[in-house]
């Protein structure tokens, strides 16, 4: 089991995040494009600066549609926004699994399963300067992967509502 911390960049024009391991060292940075229409993230590993992801929104869609490739296009995963009332929901396709997000009514409190087994689990922060997330991954073989996730589900759910 391993704690992760994501803390945005709060004066910046573009979205920019830094994910920090327990000992607060940074790990991997995430950078948005100023101008795209997608909302185009990447995920870089911050000791070597290798390029991990991109993360994008589709542009349109009835419910919110994101997805993770490869720097070289290559599709890893499809994140589907599911219609509900009262807790959120997501429906992750890709190539490590399926996966299935609940969160909260509130959208603070998530957790992350994969067949009937939770592999993630990660909070938001009530009072901060910036979205900032205490994350906790149960499933250590795909870290890299489940840390993106986290920040598109946060894109997901905060950023559309910043966006209307």
């Amino acid at each position: 089991m391993k704690h992760f911390y994501i803390k945005q960049k709060v004066f910046a024009f573009t979205d920019r995040y830094k994910v920090f391991d327990e000992k607060q060292n940074v790990v991997y940075h995430v950078e948005s494009k100023l101008f795209s229409l997608s909302h185009r993230m990447n995920f870089f590993r911050d000791a070597d600066n290798t390029h991990l992801f991109v993360l994008r929104r589709q542009i349109l869609a009835l419910l919110p549609r994101y997805f993770v490739t490869t720097p070289l296009g290559e599709d890893v995963a499809t994140i589907q926004k599911r219609f509900t009332v009262l807790k959120h929901k997501l429906d992750i396709s890709s190539t490590l699994g399926n996966f299935t997000m609940t969160g909260d009514f509130l959208a603070h409190d998530f957790a992350v399963e994969s067949g009937g087994r939770t592999v993630l689990e990660f909070h938001k922060k009530w009072i901060s300067w910036g979205d900032s997330y205490e994350i906790t991954i149960h499933d250590e073989t795909n870290t890299e992967f489940l840390l993106a996730l986290v920040l598109l589900i946060d894109d997901c759910l905060h950023d559309e509502n910043r966006r209307h």
